[in-house]
């Protein structure tokens, strides 16, 4: 093993020197047993081949060394996955390898995200062995850890190290990171970057008679929104419906509505409880947060109030609109042509929008929402097999070969898909735009990793769109949601919810703590 890992190395070091053609390269490194997706992200590395190699030799290496042990011990031949809609284009490109090189079949289930998380809720009473690997949002973690369904990963990260948690390279800290965790345990693998970030029509920006109409009537030069009076301006001024053409298609729908409210109140320097479980999104930050969101009614999309994520992605692409605010996903489906004929080569992105705080300061902060991960079953007939895959597909170069794929929603994660992209990468969503993730996600803020995650958030999501369509007022809406918020707290166990609340609160970004008070509240 180790003639062939200095074998590899010297090729690497001749190729980085210029003294092997690409070609030669990659016949060599297939000669000694590297796959054909890897040697190729090698040599595509923009840190040279021997940094990458280096870089993958470590998770990817350890997961199949792993996975070939287990494959060859394992009774079952197949691996059972239970995924979200939308996720399994990311995965497929690697079923052959896994069905030719260890004789394991790998089998996809897919399910809307929230029935994802009630199977398995089920799984836990049912206790059938069905699934191997299980891909929920992070809001699952807690309760299926709760629940016994799933296993604490901790034992194996500590034994196989795949490399997510190294901040030089693995997932972003610091919110995306927690996402992976409860309590500081690792509940799963994070193989998804779902926080939203704000696109543009360049095209639009770049028209000289739009750029002096713009500053005639606002005052300042036309550009991508900064903070969310700028988004606001932009809407009004975009939006034309007598041509189709809307000023944002930002979701108004239910399940997707209160997301556009939790960005909104995180960039106003407010969090979804206090230190001591109370919540806060019922303040006057909250309810101006809503008025925010009235106002833009006016200028939005008029699907926005029955848009999926796909219809959303779908519209933007074919031009009916200015702005949106979208998931990364998003942005890769508005540049390929086969899904963004209007859109491709015309996108210009930034992070959220800025708002300002009581003291006259600007805050930006960003939501990291949904972002999903693999789990491994406790009633798996392979649990380390299927761990295996888990670290395989986080790897480093694994992962920046699977998220480029279009038929996968999902989204860059690690800090080198965004800051050392490989050239796949780089095509699907360009440099500036993996920039502006990587500056986004520093400063996010995860949605409800905790117990109870779903029920806060679907709570929530009812008393918001209740609010846009007219129902109820925004105060009325918030306080409905708190008291409910209070419900759930009772019920789960305040002390509970509070030590992991208390423990997600003291990885966010030491700006957004500030602002929010949380930076002075006491350790889980």
């Amino acid at each position: 093993m180790e003639v062939k890992k200095r074998k590899i190395e010297e090729a690497c070091e001749d190729f980085d020197a210029g003294r092997m053609s690409r070609r030669k390269f990659l016949t060599r490194l297939t000669a000694f047993g590297v796959t054909a997706v890897v040697a190729n992200a090698i040599s595509l590395s923009p840190l040279g081949a021997v940094k990458a190699f280096a870089a993958i030799t470590g998770p990817e290496e350890r997961a199949w060394a792993l996975a070939k042990e287990a494959a060859a011990k394992a009774e079952k031949k197949t691996l059972t996955l239970l995924i979200p809609t939308g996720s399994i284009g990311n995965m497929t490109p690697y079923v052959d390898k896994w069905k030719n090189e260890l004789g394991i079949q790998l089998e996809f289930i897919e399910e809307p995200d929230e029935v994802v998380h009630t199977k398995g809720m089920q799984e836990a009473v049912a206790k059938t062995g069905r699934y191997d690997v299980m891909m929920p949002t992070a809001m699952s973690y807690p309760d299926w850890i709760d629940s016994g369904v799933i296993y604490d990963l901790t034992g194996w990260t500590d034994k196989y190290q795949p490399d997510l948690f190294n901040k030089d390279w693995g997932v972003v800290f610091p919110a995306s990171h927690h996402a992976q965790l409860y309590n500081g345990r690792v509940a799963g693998l994070l193989n998804d970057g779902d926080q939203i970030t704000l696109l543009c029509r360049s095209d639009y920006l770049e028209d000289p008679a739009k750029q002096k109409a713009f500053e005639d009537k606002y005052g300042y030069k036309l550009d991508v929104p900064h903070t969310w009076k700028e988004y606001y301006n932009l809407a009004q001024f975009m939006h034309d419906p007598a041509k189709g053409f809307s000023g944002s298609l930002e979701y108004r729908s239910p399940y997707y509505v209160k997301w556009m409210f939790m960005q909104r109140l995180v960039s106003k320097g407010k969090l979804y409880f206090d230190a001591d479980m109370n919540p806060t999104f019922n303040s006057e930050e909250g309810v101006a947060a809503l008025e925010d969101m009235l106002a833009m009614n006016d200028y939005l999309h008029p699907d926005a109030f029955s848009f999926t994520w796909s219809s959303n992605y779908n519209a933007f692409g074919r031009g009916e609109g200015f702005m949106n605010i979208v998931w990364p996903s998003g942005f890769k489906y508005s540049m390929a042509p086969s899904t963004g004929p209007a859109t491709t080569g015309k996108i210009a992105a930034t992070v959220m929008p800025a708002d300002f705080l009581k003291d006259g300061s600007k805050l930006y902060a960003g939501l990291f929402c949904w972002g999903y991960g693999y789990a491994v079953s406790k009633y798996s007939a392979n649990p380390e097999l299927a761990y295996a895959y888990a670290q395989w597909m986080t790897s480093p170069t694994i992962s920046a070969d699977a998220i480029p794929y279009l038929g996968g929603y999902s989204d860059p994660y690690r800090v080198n898909h965004m800051l050392e992209p490989t050239e796949r990468l780089v095509k699907t969503y360009t440099k500036p735009y993996l920039k502006t993730l990587y500056e986004n996600m520093v400063n996010t803020v995860p949605d409800f990793c905790l117990p109870g995650g779903f029920e806060y958030q679907d709570a929530l999501d009812k008393q918001v769109h209740a609010c846009m369509t007219g129902e109820k007022k925004p105060k009325e809406a918030l306080e409905a949601a708190a008291h409910s918020f209070d419900r759930i707290t009772r019920r789960i166990g305040k002390d509970k919810v509070r030590k992991s609340w208390l423990a997600l609160a003291k990885n966010l970004a030491e700006p957004i703590k500030k602002a929010s008070g949380a930076d002075k509240w006491p350790d889980a």
